[in-house]
């Protein structure tokens, strides 16, 4: 049972990460496009989304079981893409915000850009425990073949 939520989890964890990075992109490129910026501004915001694809896809490809089959790191990915994901629709479909009728986009920017420290704060926290699961999976590795060796 343990393993199929995994699994699940695994796979809702790649996709979350999709739809959070699309709607982020989405909210962003019309935030900078309102004020005039260029997309180069917007790097270090999207840097904790391609690290971490970057790092999931090495998790997979090199199949480090220390963090694929973490059940609570999984758990933990989810719920911040799925609070990420909630932001902004939020920011996006909310009628009731008041700064949705007078800004006129129909997206409320500043909730959005309020939420952005915390959301590059959670990311670079699953980018740090993603890191220092593989490290540790590889000590653990290093004394379990000195054990070996030793018998």
């Amino acid at each position: 049972m343990k393993k199929i939520i995994n699994y699940l989890l695994m796979g809702l964890k790649f996709l979350l990460l999709l739809i959070s990075f699309g709607l982020s992109f989405y909210i962003v490129l019309s935030m900078y496009s309102r004020v005039d910026k260029g997309i180069m501004e917007a790097i270090p915001i999207f840097l904790p989304f391609i690290l971490l694809l970057i790092l999931f896809s090495i998790n997979i490809s090199l199949k480090q079981n220390s963090v694929n089959h973490n059940l609570f790191y999984n758990l933990t990915c989810c719920l911040v893409f799925s609070c990420i994901c909630f932001v902004s629709f939020r920011a996006l479909l909310d009628q009731n915000m008041v700064l949705n009728e007078i800004m006129g986009y129909n997206i409320n920017f500043l909730y959005y850009g309020d939420f952005i420290v915390f959301m590059k704060l959670m990311m670079y926290g699953l980018f740090i425990s993603n890191i220092i699961f593989i490290f540790t999976s590889k000590k653990e590795k290093e004394k379990e073949n000195r054990e070996i060796e030793v018998l």
